[in-house]
């Protein structure tokens, strides 16, 4: 009915796998960031179909992944599919752009697994199956971040006041980087964004898509040129180029494991930045506190803290099961 396998894959019902290979009819992605794309081709190859939102389906293929169109199910939040006397819907995952959770009826069994998400029951609806699996990337105690409710308002005006100082340069991993974006036209940053490679086609898969990102510029065309002329922008990086940073510009690099501290300086002009996707060990503890489910089945295949996660839970959380897949 359901497991977790070594390799990540999620396995929900009997036609369905998630976030990792096994042969089975359908492979479900929750979101394109890459341990969730694991063994992503041999499902294309394996699998009848690939299933996702249709933002996760643009984006794997912006970064490489070849679905045929036979083979890939777009399908948007709240719509159920019926499939070989089982259900399949996918809900909202606060985490990146088309991020979902996926809900399974199976043999009158609701399972679903919740994916990477924050903002239980914000941003990220709660559900209520009768088996919960869940994420435990910050499954520890000491996971806590204390200015979680602020980190976007702190971002937005450590960006703003750089700018005054002159250009800025914004390191993080795809998603990570369009949520950025996200956050300064919400909180009014009007400089221009400049961009280019895959940060440029995932952040055109997110416009196309209404997400409200506007005065993105290509660092190569003749606009984007005269703008960095004028030093008056944000530049987009994915965080692999952080170690090849110069001073030319104020550097920040986007990264969920500062915790206690919102932001820590590296050099001079350079800056790392808790800005995360992820819930904290509180909001974790929040959802499972909230589910009615009384399964509840957590991720040990992608973070090492699911122990910790289930030793609290069972002490804290009476009349809930706590299993943790794949078995320690």
């Amino acid at each position: 009915m359901f497991d977790i396998l070594d390799n990540g894959a999620i396995l929900l019902g009997n036609n369905f796998t998630i976030d990792g290979h096994y042969r089975r009819l359908f492979r479900v992605i929750t979101h394109f960031h890459s341990d969730h794309l694991l063994e992503l081709d041999k499902s294309i190859k394996e699998c009848s179909s690939i299933i996702a939102t249709p933002i996760t389906l643009d984006a794997a293929s912006v970064l490489g992944y070849t679905i045929p169109k036979h083979k890939r199910i777009d399908l948007d939040y709240g719509i159920t599919l019926d499939v070989l006397d089982e259900k399949i819907k996918l809900e909202k995952a606060d985490h990146i752009m088309g991020a979902s959770q996926v809900v399974v009826k199976s043999d009158n069994v609701e399972l679903a697994y919740t994916g990477d998400f924050k903002n239980p029951g914000k941003g990220t609806p709660i559900l209520n199956p009768d088996v919960l699996i869940i994420d435990a990337t910050y499954g520890s105690p000491a996971h806590k971040r204390p200015y979680k409710h602020e980190a976007e308002i702190l971002f937005s005006d450590y960006i703003r006041d750089a700018l005054i100082q002159g250009p800025v340069r914004i390191f993080g991993y795809y998603g990570k980087l369009q949520e950025a974006m996200k956050i300064l036209r919400q909180y009014d940053v009007d400089a221009p964004f400049i961009v280019a490679g895959k940060v440029k086609d995932l952040t055109n898969v997110a416009i196309k898509h209404g997400i409200k990102i506007n005065d993105v510029f290509d660092e190569k065309s003749k606009e984007g040129k005269e703008i960095m002329k004028d030093g008056w922008y944000i530049s987009f990086k994915h965080a692999t180029e952080f170690k090849n940073r110069d001073n030319a510009a104020t550097n920040f690099l986007l990264d969920g494991w500062i915790i206690k501290d919102f932001i820590r300086r590296v050099d001079q002009k350079s800056f790392i930045i808790g800005l995360s996707s992820h819930a904290d060990f509180q909001d974790t503890i929040y959802y499972i506190e909230n589910t009615t489910s009384d399964i509840i089945v957590v991720d040990g295949s992608r973070s090492k803290y699911a122990k910790d996660l289930v030793e609290y839970a069972r002490k804290n959380i009476p009349k809930k099961d706590f299993i943790i897949l794949p078995r320690l």
